[in-house]
Formats: structure tokens, sequence, C-alpha cells
């Protein structure tokens, strides 16, 4: 998370973080298409912000790569080619599998939050407004690598998963595929609580390869 956010005071922090998940929503659902400007009078009164909080949630998301500011003309919404998604899913791949190799395996405390965000998944999955479930499902991700000691690593891949975001919401457009998805969460629940490292880099390995399917070119792994 921006250090932006991390140490606002918590009123402040909370709005932006509202304001944050509005405008991520409106970029995965394509109410900001790539490469359009964000009309910051516009969305402010769209919002009911003022223009300073956006301007910092616009500033949040240029650091996170969502957004490209261009210095004299504004915020736009950034272009992700194929090619960019081949790369940020090998370096997520390549990451994620040192947290799984390393995590240290979860108390019955932390099990069932993971099982309750999957579970909010469930119920939106079949909704007529399905984008929460970007954010839950980044959520419950996060309380799995974030099980691992290994901080650097971590914080890295928190970095990347906001730059997936657009290409993983392609995937859950299908409600087939946010159901998959549900049922393959449950799955890997399940092989946290059987406490075999093996296991879970295989139940991941299923998982990530059914976000990618149909997502475009990969990087292929070094022979």
């Amino acid at each position: 998370m921006s250090a932006t956010v991390s140490f606002a005071p918590p009123q402040k922090a909370k709005a932006l973080e509202r304001t944050l998940e509005k405008l991520r929503t409106k970029v995965i659902a394509g109410d900001l298409m790539p490469g359009e400007q964000i009309r910051q009078q516009e969305m402010a009164e769209e919002l009911g912000i003022s223009r300073v909080p956006l301007r910092e949630a616009l500033n949040v998301l240029a650091d996170q790569g969502l957004l490209i500011h261009r210095p004299n003309s504004g915020y736009f919404v950034a272009k992700r080619a194929q090619s960019e998604l081949a790369q940020i899913s090998r370096m997520l791949e390549l990451l994620e599998n040192e947290l799984i190799a390393s995590i240290d395996w979860p108390d019955d405390e932390h099990i069932a939050r993971m099982a309750t965000l999957n579970a909010s998944m469930r119920v939106v999955a079949t909704t007529e407004d399905w984008t929460p479930m970007i954010r839950l499902n980044r959520e419950f991700h996060h309380l799995m690598f974030g099980l691992s000691p290994l901080r650097l690593i971590f914080e890295e891949v928190m970095r990347l998963w906001p730059l997936a975001d657009t290409f993983i919401s392609s995937k859950m457009a299908s409600q087939d595929a946010r159901l998959r998805t549900v049922d393959e969460h449950d799955r890997i629940i399940e092989s946290l609580r059987r406490r075999d490292h093996a296991h879970c880099l295989a139940v991941m390995e299923t998982h990530r390869a059914s976000t990618a399917a149909g997502l475009g070119p990969t990087v292929p792994p070094p022979a």
C-alpha cells in the first residue's frame, strides 16, 4: 500500500481508500478507457469530493501504474499491451512462488478470514455489479502471501498486483470464470490447512493458469 495511505490520519486514510477503490472500479469496469484523460472537476463532482483528495488519489494510482501523469496535461488511464501482461504475469509467478514456498502456516483465525473473504466473493460473483470481486480477490491473495516472512518480496508483489487488475477483470467478466475462481480459492484454503508447501505451489499454479487462460501470450519460463 502506498505510504500516502499508510501515514494519513485514520479518517483521511479511509476517505482516500474509498476514492481509490471507486477510481479503480471505473477503470476495471471500462467506464474509464485506456488513454482517456481524467477530467478532475467532473470526476470530483461525480464522486462528491473536493479536488484536493481526488488529486491525492490520482497520485497514488499514478505511482501504482494504473494512471499516467503528464505534467501540464493531467492524468490519463494507462495503456497496457499484451506483452506487458506477459511480463507482469511472469514477475508475479516468480515472486509469488517464493512467498508460497516460505509461508508460515496460518492459524484457524487467519484461515477463517480467508474463508470469509471467499464467501463474499461467491455472493458477488452472481450479482450484476461484480466489480467488488476484484478488490476481494486482491485481499484474499494478500492474506495468503502475507504469511511469508519475505517482506521485500511481499511488498513488490503488492506493488505489481494493481497493474494486473485490469487484466484479471477481463477474465472475471464471465460469471462462470468468477465462480471457478471462488472454487479454486477453496482449494487454496484447503492446501493451507494441509501445511504442504509443494501442494500449495501446485494448487496455485493451477489457479494462475486458469487466470491466464484467454488473456493473451505469456512469457515462457527459461529452458
